[in-house]
């Protein structure tokens, strides 16, 4: 991940989580204002080879935008 050009400085905030925290993860994404000046980061526990429905499932707790990330992906404040 990649800070933009240009961009002011932000935390980057990094939350990590067996399948299990799904809920208390949905409940902090319920409660975070959209428009809280950080990026998110989620890592959960997955097995190899199966595809990811967190973001999807994030995506219905809050209104910011909640993407996949990949290799030299831009960080960005107010996402997840």
């Amino acid at each position: 991940m990649v800070l933009p050009s240009g961009q002011r400085s932000f935390l980057i905030v990094g939350i990590g989580a067996s399948a299990g925290g799904l809920e208390a993860m949905e409940e902090f994404f319920h409660r975070m204002p959209p428009s809280n000046g950080m990026a998110f980061v989620v890592v959960s526990h997955q097995h190899a080879g199966h595809v990811s429905l967190l973001p999807g499932l994030l995506g219905k707790c809050t209104a910011m935008p909640v993407v996949e990330v990949s290799d030299g992906m831009e960080v960005k404040p107010n996402r997840v």
